[in-house]
Order: C-alpha cells, then structure tokens, then sequence
C-alpha cells in the first residue's frame, strides 16, 4: 500500500495579529491500494473533516515517497 497526504486550498489560518492568511489546510494522510482507496481510510479516521465543512473531495491528493 502506499501513503498518500492531503490537503486543500479552503479555509484560511489567522495569524497571531488576528489578521486572516489564505494558504492551504493539512487535512491529513493515508494509507491505500490507490488514492480513492487511501481517501475512504482517510475519512474513516477523521470524520471531522465532513463535519468541518471540508469537501474531501475536491482535496490535492499526492502520494508520498
């Protein structure tokens, strides 16, 4: 299986000024027979990403070496 890391360009981080910073969001990673695969387990392991808001499905998707 291979590992594969998530993310997304939705949402923003504020920085310590309170001012908003558009970049991107760690939504995680996983293992899986393919990238479909590893994103099912990444859901199973993190229902919070759905519950956040979070499409998973519009996610940048890579897989680690």
């Amino acid at each position: 299986m291979a590992e594969y890391i998530f993310y997304t360009t939705e949402g923003f981080t504020q920085a310590p000024d309170g001012k908003d910073i558009e970049n991107c969001q760690l939504l995680g990673r996983a293992y899986g027979k393919d990238k479909h695969d590893a994103l099912q387990n990444l859901l199973k392991e993190n229902p919070w990403i759905e519950h956040r808001g979070f499409n998973p499905y519009e996610a940048i998707v890579k897989e680690l070496a």
